[in-house]
């Protein structure tokens, strides 16, 4: 009893003041706050990351095209590290909803094993495949060695980035939103300093950044390993082998690996995308990989509010708050919205004056503004997807993680571009009217699936979710 009685307290003494009660609107900007002001930390690195790699020769759009051509796969990277985060995030949420301390000491080193694993097969496949991966790409030329150079170089950050996000998994679980803020921020600054030393300073042009961004990972490891060190979670960590538990291992990935998987179709809808693109004009690739970077200026307060989600929808999931999970949703459904709605007008208004830092090419800058005017306000539409996927995580329901994105990439948006481009010969409007179609689509698809799903919720098909953590590694 007196055990019980302990480990109700220290729930209770690291319990997020207005979790399960009180203003929904409040909780979610003090929690999201943080996340988005991380966020825009690594958004400015996007920014000032492509100035220096622009300013290698602002005639040449090699270089930005030829990083921004691997995207995708680095894009691949990020969606198994964010898989890991996702799962081990969920389940810590639930967990501590449900005050199941038998779960929460074993997550971390359940969730490393998987990291480990995980960096060992992609390592190892990048650096064997390297080339072969840059040619499927559709690189060629000077985008072709510049994409080479960038890729063999950044292949440690990938690394980092999977051990790291396992605590960053706990700490979004826990809602210690303030130090993955932090985290973000540590990290940002150092590979916003780090980048000119390394890409002229030192001359290594491309392979600098790539450096730059190696070393950012180091010092961002450092720092959410002594959160924890420093016993500043309720999770704590043992650093022993033996409170591994498979059962937590199959619980993580059963909630990550849906995440993942479709997000690396959304990787290969990349894949396809440039190649259909640079087809068309190599300059219009060029314009997407900009563009591709700023879009974040507008998706980064969706996935703010996402993050905020997962750990509010969590713990109010695992403590039964059902009817609090629903006007959660909405809450985080209407504040994006209106976000999104504000972010989107200010970039297609400003759209001429901000691409022309980026190129002297004047096709370039053409594209870049036709594009940022075309799609812009489409992400209000994907705002519905991103949001109803974090919702479903948050509750241990990770099949839409899968289902939504591949909706509407592969099954919407590839086929229809086809047409758009292939048959309808609208060229790089095709490409532009099939996203737009496939956001659209999709976010009625998804709106549809979620408002059933919370309807739902005093079903056993859904609370059923719940018992995995209620139960856990007590049984």
């Amino acid at each position: 009893m007196e055990h019980h009685q302990g480990d109700e307290s220290t729930f209770a003494s690291k319990e997020i003041k207005g979790m399960y009660d009180g203003p929904i609107l409040k909780l979610l900007v003090k929690l999201s706050l943080p996340i988005f002001a991380g966020m825009v930390f690594q958004l400015l690195y996007n920014i000032t990351d492509t100035i220096w790699i622009s300013r290698i020769d602002l005639a040449d759009p090699s270089y930005v095209g030829g990083t921004g051509i691997i995207f995708p796969i680095m894009f691949f990277a990020m969606a198994i590290g964010h898989g890991i985060l996702i799962g081990v995030s969920s389940l810590v949420a639930r967990s501590i909803g449900a005050r199941n301390r038998e779960v929460l000491s074993r997550t971390a080193e359940s969730g490393l094993i998987i990291a480990i694993v995980v960096t060992v097969l992609v390592v190892v496949s990048c650096y064997i495949f390297a080339e072969r991966i840059i040619r499927a790409l559709g690189a060629v030329g000077d985008y072709y060695t510049h994409a080479l150079e960038y890729f063999l170089y950044i292949i440690p950050a990938a690394a980092l980035m999977f051990i790291s996000n396992v605590f960053f998994g706990i700490i979004q679980g826990e809602g210690l939103m303030d130090k993955m803020m932090k985290a973000m921020i540590i990290g940002t600054l150092t590979n916003m300093v780090l980048d000119p030393v390394f890409i002229f300073l030192l001359g290594m042009k491309v392979k600098g950044a790539a450096v730059a961004t190696d070393i950012a990972q180091v010092v961002v490891l450092i720092y959410v390993v002594s959160i924890f060190l420093r016993k500043k979670a309720l999770v704590q960590i043992d650093w022993k082998v033996k409170n591994v538990d498979f059962s937590i291992v199959r619980q993580i990935v059963a909630i990550g690996l849906p995440q993942t998987a479709g997000q690396i179709m959304m990787s290969v809808s990349f894949l396809v995308f440039n190649r259909i693109v640079i087809s068309i004009d190599p300059h219009a690739l060029t314009a997407f990989s900009l563009c591709g970077r700023f879009d974040m200026v507008v998706i980064t307060p969706i996935f703010a509010i996402a993050s905020a989600l997962i750990t509010m929808v969590g713990q109010n999931y695992g403590r039964g708050n059902y009817d609090r999970v629903k006007n959660i949703w909405w809450a985080g459904m209407l504040s994006a919205s209106a976000v999104v709605t504000f972010v989107a007008a200010i970039m297609v208004i400003f759209a001429p004056a901000i691409y022309p830092f980026f190129s002297d090419v004047d096709s370039v800058i053409r594209y870049a503004v036709l594009q940022t005017r075309i799609i812009e306000f489409s992400f209000l539409f994907a705002t519905i997807g991103i949001l109803a996927r974090s919702t479903f995580q948050a509750m241990g329901y990770p099949m839409p993680a899968f289902f939504i994105p591949v909706l509407r990439l592969v099954a919407i948006a590839i086929p229809v571009v086809y047409l758009y481009v292939y048959v309808l010969n609208l060229g790089i409007y095709g490409v532009w009217f099939g996203v737009i179609t496939a956001n659209c689509v999709s976010a009625g698809v998804s709106l549809f699936w979620i408002s059933r799903a919370l309807n739902r919720l005093s079903s056993d098909g859904l609370r059923s979710n719940n018992r995995v953590v209620e139960t856990g590694a007590n049984e």
